[in-house]
């Protein structure tokens, strides 16, 4: 399921009884927009969203926009959903009808909050947003229904926030995952939220395992970006996470793939791609490429691997490639 909200389909006189209409329809909790500057020439709202589980993943843009929930709004219709928000670029101001307001935010910041408590945002300027709306539900055991969460505001200073942002990236990239992999995605997100609320890793175990899961899916990401240096190694991540060898190296024990065979499957699949995408560059060229300095223990890898070494492979997937493409000319020619 998808959703698009778009200021821009609609005249500008229009603006009001539009987003009050779509909001209304939506999956989205009960919003007040009477105080947005609807005149105003730069004046947009674009929200595109989708399902995760039962989660709710959305990308929103927005200037000139006030949103505003307050009690009318919570009693009509309450949420029973927690937002993680990650503020892309530009800013916004919020405040909260239980809490202290935040200053104002900057691009990276990310907010956890209780949609069921009166709160206000304003985004002035244009601002763009990720947003995952999750279910109270996978809050417990360590939130009861009748507890309304504090908002907590994290900046990019610590290791947790770093953990957030690889799980919350990982769950925006998921395309049609099987249900399995959704929940198990979200919970490491809500978890990590609890963290972030004051909860001790020590305090629940599950808590513990989502740290480690957390920290392999960050390590995997920064590896999957920069297997092509060759002097990548399980230390060299260790360093830029801020954590020790042995705590890195218990991330992946559950994954049976240590952090080193990580390293190689990344350099190894990246090389897979250029052989088949770049025939003019020689296997030499493709070795060096993807971060292997040694060309014997690159053949003898990618063989091992893949089945076959770098250069049959190549000649394989040229003549796969070939079929394909007489039996697609021969279908066209046969309209």
């Amino acid at each position: 399921m998808k959703h698009v909200i778009d200021s821009d389909r609609v005249t500008q006189g229009r603006r009001s009884v539009y987003l009050h209409e779509v909001v209304e329809a939506s999956p989205l909790p009960l919003i007040d927009l009477s105080r947005s500057r609807f005149d105003d020439d730069d004046f947009h709202v674009r929200f595109s969203g989708r399902l995760l589980g039962d989660a709710y993943l959305t990308h929103f843009e927005a200037s000139s926009v006030v949103l505003a929930r307050s009690e009318k709004e919570i009693s009509e219709r309450s949420s029973e959903m927690l937002l993680l928000a990650m503020l892309n670029n530009g800013s916004y101001e919020q405040t909260f009808g239980y809490h202290d307001a935040f200053p104002r935010t900057g691009p990276g910041d990310m907010l956890l909050l209780d949609l069921d408590g009166p709160q206000t945002v304003s985004f002035a300027k244009q601002s763009v947003t990720t947003c995952a709306y999750i279910p109270r539900g996978h809050f417990k055991p360590f939130l009861d229904d009748a507890t309304l969460l504090n908002p907590v505001l994290l900046r990019p200073e610590n290791e947790l926030y770093g953990l957030l942002v690889a799980c919350f990236s990982a769950c925006c990239a998921m395309q049609s995952p099987q249900p399995a992999a959704s929940t198990a995605a979200l919970s490491t997100l809500t978890r990590l939220a609890m963290i972030a609320q004051g909860l001790h890793p020590l305090a629940h175990p599950d808590l513990q395992c989502s740290v480690r899961d957390a920290r392999r899916q960050r390590a995997q990401q920064f590896i999957t970006r920069h297997c092509d240096n060759p002097r990548l190694t399980p230390q060299a991540i260790a360093d830029h996470l801020g954590v020790s060898l042995r705590s890195l190296n218990m991330a992946f024990e559950r994954s049976g793939v240590g952090v080193a065979g990580s390293i190689l499957a990344a350099r190894l699949d990246w090389a897979k791609g250029m052989l088949i995408n770049c025939p003019q560059r020689s296997v030499l060229d493709v070795a060096l490429a993807c971060g292997f300095n040694n060309l014997s223990s690159f053949y003898r890898s990618f063989a091992q691997s893949f089945g076959a070494p770098p250069g049959e492979f190549r000649r394989i997937a040229q003549i796969e490639n070939d079929d394909f493409a007489d039996r697609h000319d021969a279908r066209v020619a046969n309209l």
